[in-house]
């Protein structure tokens, strides 16, 4: 029994375990010191606070002589640090933090372990702000130096002990033992498992074993919904929390605003919580059912829950000034960023989302990142740091960098990411993208919160007065904020233009235009809304939807007609027009969806016969960059498949003059009706489709390749490959932007399968 001993010393005392499970011995009335780096860290604060000392280096001179006991993790080599080698030799005692935490933990009466790969700080550190809301005055050691006014570790009894039981092993690669294995729990709160630790499990199925030996048939609190967590527990014995019917405290009615979340346990309450995101309403569930267990009453516990504002480090509020937020969360697994990030969204449902994110350990970013690039792509802009490296391994060893980690991020269908190779470059980059409005968070487990006080500085920056002005010339535009574009866009997904201008004249395009450039605003042409797929939640800058509609004869002879035509003109009305009127030109595109503009700028085509859009231009009016209009003729346009040069330009189009034949009416209408059964018998008609998905390559028509790879029909989420074109994806209802991508993945990895060809997107992606 080695709590025996008086004068204990811990190496790697800064590691925030150790220094909690210091803190715990000092008030236990041990002689606690320590050594670790001279870095300032996180628990430097909580060694102060609590008068314990420590010494920088490893050196064996820094070990007090009087020293009954060396306490060791996994850090600075473990056992093979020369400090415990020499100690050894001297045959002074040594032991690792997991077996020092396993006899501290039988001191006490009722021991509560809270385990999974995520979530698990959270769930201990409100469950111990309960207890002690409740008067029960626990002792415990979570995974945090502090959390809402209390330290991350405290001796205040011997009733309750609460800790964070981690699955890491005791002393990799010497010692593998999952950490936890050493403790031996009354209760065990059980979050998810997930597979997050490459360096001490080959694959999810060895981490899940080492679980199920932790469990053993000790009382089980679960997560139900948690499939691999699922798998190891038998639901006969174990106490279940969770969304599904099955469980046996079931969560329903899930509300989430900027002040706070709501929900509630069937039979049971509704309780409030002052934390946000789906997964923190499942670790307060966890933590409301084990209290219910342990016999509080449902109105005590309602209680204990207020005023838990999160554990340092999780989604923690660092600042906020200019209607601008910075938080910092430890998220460094992609299960984890997703959660943060869909929680930022949940609470933050009009707001730009911005990530700057550092990896932790190579092993971790190799083997999960594909994972990665998916989770850091929900937000609106990410940005990554070299990997910080873990004092355990030896960056010569892996082929991997952040920059695989943008790599993935930007196959998301055109998601803003930029690599930053130095925290310099980084706030250089972070300065030229912030705005008002905006959340930013520092990510990752390594040092990328020190970054705080320079974000700050950008964040005071930040002007007031402009920001007024901007609402002053929005309203004299008749620019909306934070416009649904839903009823805009063919495909109905739902998106928010962060600003919006419905452009009914020229003036207004014009004047979009330059507010655009004063502001420093992006800017996006929305036109009749098909051949566009939006998979953002926001689209930052000013959104134009282009209704100036207007057309008319410059000259007429009887052989031909010069027409001008507006760019927001429906094509549906220019070709009836034309064809009633004996105009050849566009009778080939009945049926055709959306805008002049549109079918300009994609050079829309029919292919029975061959015919452009394109093909009967003269000239046009641009505005260019700079707010100002001009005349090009039809050469400017260097029109190719499904391309004109404003798709690299991205000068806006006004008007665009055509030179039409005459001839007889009834003859364009017998060609009109012609290609639009032709295109009803083909193509869907009336459905939420953005049209033609992908392009054809290399004469490879791109819905046959999807057809014989055998993806008609197939769906993810409501979207799904039309049975009719396999180059159409449909939305049969409420579609989410996710459901999309996810199907436009797999359509291209069957393709690529099958066909060894890579498919590209033929609509517009924002």
């Amino acid at each position: 029994m080695q709590l025996k001993f008086k004068n204990i010393f811990f190496l790697g005392i800064k590691g925030v375990a150790m220094a909690n499970l210091a803190v715990i011995l000092r008030k236990m009335g041990k002689n606690v010191t320590g050594c670790d780096i001279e870095e300032e860290f996180i628990t430097d604060k909580l060694l102060n606070d609590n008068k314990i000392d420590w010494t920088m280096g490893f050196d064996q001179d820094k070990l007090p002589k009087d020293t009954d006991l060396i306490v060791y993790s996994a850090a600075h080599g473990g056992t093979n640090n020369p400090l415990i080698v020499e100690a050894i030799k001297n045959k002074v005692n040594v032991i690792s933090q997991a077996q020092l935490q396993g006899e501290l933990m039988d001191q006490f009466e009722t021991n509560i372990a809270v385990c999974g790969c995520h979530g698990k700080t959270t769930t201990s550190s409100l469950l111990v702000y309960a207890l002690n809301s409740l008067k029960q005055r626990p002792s415990y050691l979570v995974g945090v130096p502090f959390f809402s006014g209390h330290q991350g570790g405290d001796f205040q009894g011997k009733k309750y002990f609460v800790i964070e039981a981690d699955e890491y092993g005791v002393n990799p690669p010497i010692d593998k033992t999952p950490k936890f294995n050493l403790l031996n729990p009354d209760y065990i709160i059980a979050t998810n498992i997930d597979f997050d630790h490459p360096d001490v499990y080959k694959d999810i199925e060895e981490t899940k074993q080492a679980f199920v030996k932790f469990f053993g048939n000790k009382k089980i609190i679960a997560n139900i919904d948690d499939e691999n967590l699922l798998q190891c527990i038998n639901t006969l014995k174990v106490i279940t929390y969770g969304e599904s019917e099955k469980a046996d405290y079931q969560i329903i009615n899930c509300k989430i605003s900027e002040e706070e979340t709501t929900f509630e346990i069937k039979n049971v309450g509704e309780f409030k919580i002052s934390l946000f995101g789906k997964h923190n309403i499942f670790n307060a569930t966890a933590v409301i059912v084990q209290l219910l267990e342990m016999g509080f009453k449902t109105d005590e516990i309602k209680k204990a829950l207020i005023g838990f504002t999160g554990a340092e480090r999780r989604f923690e509020q660092v600042y906020f000034k200019n209607n601008i937020y910075l938080f910092d969360d430890y998220a460094h697994h992609p299960a984890e960023i997703s959660a943060t990030i869909s929680a930022a969204k949940s609470r933050f449902s009009n707001r730009r989302i911005i990530v700057i994110f550092q990896p932790h350990t190579y092993s971790r970013t190799k083997n999960l990142l594909k994972e990665f690039g998916e989770s850091l792509a929900l937000a609106d802009i990410s940005l990554v740091l070299a990997i910080f490296a873990s004092a355990r391994e030896n960056s010569k060893d892996f082929n991997v960098s952040s920059k695989d980690i943008v790599s993935k991020i930007k196959d998301s269908l055109n998601k803003d990411c930029l690599y930053s190779g130095s925290n310099v470059q980084l706030i250089n980059q972070l300065d030229r993208i912030l705005k008002t409005g905006d959340i930013v968070f520092t990510m990752g487990a390594g040092d990328v919160y020190k970054l705080r006080e320079q974000i700050i500085k950008l964040i005071n920056q930040k002007s007031k007065g402009k920001s007024q002005k901007l609402k002053s010339k929005l309203k004299s535009l008749n620019i909306e904020k934070n416009k649904n574009l839903n009823q805009f866009n063919t495909l109905r997904t739902s998106a928010v233009a962060e600003y919006f201008l419905e452009a009914k004249t020229r003036e207004d395009l014009v004047e979009g235009k330059k507010f655009a450039l004063k502001n420093k605003l992006p800017l996006f042409i929305l036109a009749g809304g098909s051949n566009l797929a939006i998979v953002k939640d926001k689209i930052d800058g000013l959104v134009i939807k282009n209704s100036y509609k207007v057309i008319k004869i410059i000259t007429e002879t009887e052989k031909d007609v010069l027409l001008s035509v507006s760019s927001g003109y429906p094509v549906s009305l220019l070709v009836n027009e034309t064809v009633n009127k004996g105009y050849q030109g566009f009778e080939y595109h009945k049926g055709l969806p959306g805008t002049v503009g549109g079918a300009i700028y994609m050079n829309s085509k029919w292919t029975r016969p061959v015919s452009y859009f394109g093909d009967s231009l003269e000239y046009a009016y641009l505005i260019n960059d700079r707010g100002q209009d001009k005349k090009v003729d039809k050469k400017y346009f260097k029109f190719g498949y499904d391309y004109s040069i404003l798709q690299k330009t991205k000068e806006i189009l006004l008007e665009a003059v055509f030179k039409l034949k005459k001839i007889d009416p009834t003859i364009l209408r017998e060609r009109a009706e012609s290609a639009f059964e032709y295109r009803k018998k083909t193509q869907p008609m009336g459905e939420k489709t953005s049209g033609c998905f992908f392009r054809n390559v290399n004469g490879k028509s791109a819905g046959l390749m999807i057809d014989q790879a055998g993806l008609k029909g197939i769906a993810v989420g409501d979207f799904f490959v039309s049975p009719i074109h396999a180059n159409f994806i449909i939305n049969r209802g409420n579609g989410q932007s996710k459901d999309l991508l996810k199907l436009v993945k797999i359509i291209k990895e069957k393709v690529r399968e099958k066909f060894e060809v890579e498919l590209k997107e033929e609509v517009i992606i924002i």
